[in-house]
């Protein structure tokens, strides 16, 4: 279970404001005629240390008690917030994780020896469990604290199951710090600067290994020991005297100190006769203080035990991210946007070269330092943006990661076209590889039946026309044809060749075609960038549906395109525009598997009637808003337009011979 039933145990609070007061003969100095209420939340804030105890209908599933830390922190005036981090518990040896329990708003009552949390009712209703009624009791007095929370799920067939959780503790702080520090402590501790020895000596042995020892961030306050070796005795001459150790999760705890202290970790290796390595158990525990990492660890074996301990030298930060890149220039439109170790900005149409030199402000990972012309890079100095740049991003530990920095004009799309215009692609290739598109960021679904011609001539010949063409049979000028065609259906290769679908249609969009053969959906990328509000969707179209509908066995599946039925079912066009959120102009965009599907949509224009018209069809279409959306000029939008012979075409689904016409494609703003 991914969520489970205690992330509610502490539920919301009944807020009850009780006080203690005095007479009139004891009213405290300063008070009011009433008295002034007793603090009963400084008697109670800090860190508590214990344990924690589960049963489930009476039977006690943690045979041995949870060590556990609880933080009690003043929330208001007169009440207390709890938190419980990271809370995992072990049920039949698998882990169950609750993540953490925070809950604001305690009322207290009683006196500061002994404050107690009122007995609170509450019902719950969990997403996956259904009604839950939860009982929650508790008190803090002379340091001590015992919670009792008790629930109750209400099952269908009447056996409820009735689950109680107790804690003791004792406040070991009065302070509260509930930070988590695993991203603090991630990195290289080295042996440099440090020291390593054990309690064994012997002639030839020697402490080699570990030369350094890398903690990852795995959870709040958790850490990864990534696999070392560290040096240990053979009984015979049989390469490197090693065994490895590492822990996939530590937990830490912060000390009265400030020193993070790590619980014992127990690991075992098995006998590794090739190796020369005998079958040992070992320990390992731990404590960090000032970025230096001191590890205790035992390992025993049949003939051997020996105690170690390692003492790090400087904390080497292992981070070489480029985590953020801004300029400050009035060329520079959208700031620089990063994806994986690519990096892109856009400026205004026309900025020259000497426009580009320009000075980048970087924020990278934590000690690492950018790196341009293998050199440090200087803050302040200029850098020319007019071509492609290649910065590195180093760390403390020296490691670097390249990203490739380029510029790109912000154009102001009108996305409108009367599709006259039409460019020739692949020029340089054979004769049945040219297709014609329309200009101006158009693209079609020619590029993959080029695919298919060049690898399946015997599914579709290489003669035969393309998906989109250009044509005088236009409402003005020219217009662009789209049509559905039978490319046979053919199996895949292994789960590397997709399928080839029985029914592939023709596709007219703004945005890029790019061959993605692990999931052909995905090679179309829908959209450009938009700075406007679009109110409709508007042109003509007219439509003639093919005699024999296939439908896909498994629609939207590529892997199995090619498997359909024949229905009874008149095929339809697809004529949408669609507007929707990015975070990122260069690397997101809606494509084939999510066009009308994705959380990022905020708005469609779609003719949903279209269907079969004999003469051309004017359409003038608004844009309908999802709930809760609106346009809002500080976030970034692309939009799509995208026409379909076949309206489930995505799908794998649609009439061979049906043909669309579009012409005068627009968006009014």
């Amino acid at each position: 279970m991914k969520k489970s039933l205690f992330y509610y145990l502490f539920a919301v609070l009944c807020a009850v404001n009780l006080f203690s007061s005095c007479s009139d003969e004891e009213t405290v100095p300063g008070g009011s005629d009433e008295g002034t209420p007793v603090d009963l939340q400084t008697p109670i804030i800090g860190t508590y240390d214990g344990t924690l105890s589960v049963s489930l209908n009476g039977v006690n599933i943690t045979p041995e008690p949870l060590a556990q830390r609880i933080f009690v922190k003043q929330d208001g005036t007169d009440k207390v917030e709890m938190s419980l981090r990271d809370f995992t518990i072990l049920i039949a040896d698998s882990p169950l994780e609750v993540g953490d329990i925070i809950v604001k708003g305690i009322a207290l009552d009683g006196e500061p020896s002994n404050v107690e949390l009122v007995e609170t009712k509450v019902t719950q209703q969990h997403e996956l469990l259904g009604s839950l009624d939860i009982t929650i009791t508790g008190t803090v007095a002379d340091e001590n604290a015992k919670l009792n929370i008790g629930v109750i799920q209400h099952m269908d067939n009447g056996n409820d199951m009735n689950i109680a959780v107790t804690f003791e503790g004792t406040r070991v702080s009065k302070e509260v710090d509930d930070a988590d520090y695993s991203k603090t402590v991630e990195g290289f501790y080295p042996l440099e600067g440090g020291s390593f020895t054990s309690d064994y000596q012997a002639e030839g042995f020697e402490l080699k290994w570990p030369n350094g020892v890398e903690l990852v961030a795995v959870g709040y306050n958790k850490v990864q020991l990534k696999s070392t070796y560290i040096s240990f005795p053979t009984l015979v001459e049989k390469g490197n005297a090693t065994q490895p150790i590492e822990a996939e999760s530590i937990k830490m705890q912060k000390s009265e100190d400030g020193s993070l202290i790590f619980e014992e970790i127990k690991g075992h290796n098995d006998e590794d006769e090739k190796a020369g390595r005998e079958a040992v158990d070992y320990t390992i525990s731990g404590s960090l203080n000032e970025k230096v990492l001191t590890l205790n660890v035992t390992m025993k074996s049949a003939n051997f035990t020996i105690n170690y301990k390692y003492v790090s030298g400087n904390l080497q930060k292992t981070g070489n991210d480029l985590l953020g890149m801004t300029f400050d220039s009035d060329v520079v439109v959208v700031q620089p946007e990063i994806s994986d170790k690519t990096v892109t900005f856009y400026v205004m149409p026309g900025t020259t070269a000497e426009q580009l030199k320009l000075v980048p402000v970087f924020e990278v990972s934590e000690g690492a330092k950018v790196m341009y012309n293998n050199e440090e890079y200087v803050a302040g100095t200029a850098i020319d943006f007019s071509s492609t740049v290649t910065l590195k991003v180093q760390s403390e530990k020296g490691v670097a990661k390249s990203y490739t920095v380029s510029s790109a004009e912000m154009k102001e799309y009108s996305f409108a076209s009367n599709l006259d215009m039409w460019e020739m692609k692949n020029a340089d290739g054979e004769e049945y590889t040219h297709y014609y598109e329309p200009v101006d960021g158009w693209a079609t679904s020619n590029e993959g039946l080029k695919w298919v011609k060049m690898m399946y001539p015997n599914l579709y010949s290489k003669e035969a026309p393309y998906l989109v063409t250009e044509v005088e049979d236009a409402h003005s000028g020219h217009a662009a044809r789209l049509e559905t065609v039978d490319t046979k259906g053919q199996a895949g290769f292994g789960g590397f060749i997709p399928a080839v679908p029985k029914v592939t249609s023709g596709s007219l969009f703004n945005g890029i075609f790019s061959v993605n053969i692990s999931n052909t959906l995905k090679s179309t990328q829908f959209g450009q960038p938009c700075t406007k509000e679009p109110k409709s969707f508007s042109g003509f179209y007219k439509y003639t549906p093919g005699k024999t509908y296939y439908e896909a066995k498994y629609p939207g599946d590529p892997s199995k395109a090619n498997e359909v039925n024949e229905v009874d079912k008149t095929d339809a066009p697809a004529i949408n525009a669609v507007l929707y959120e990015v975070t990122n102009f260069s690397t997101d965009y809606l494509d084939g598997t999510n066009l009308l599907t994705s959380d990022k949509i905020v708005a469609i224009a779609s003719v949903a009637d279209a269907g079969t018209q004999a003469q051309y069809t004017s359409f003038n279409v608004t844009f309908e808003w999802k709930d809760g959306k609106s346009w809002d000029a500080s976030k970034k939008y692309k939009l799509a337009i995208v026409c379909s012979s076949s309206k489930d075409g995505d799908k794998f689904s649609g009439a061979p011979g049906s043909v669309l016409f579009v012409d005068e494609l627009s968006i009014s703003f």
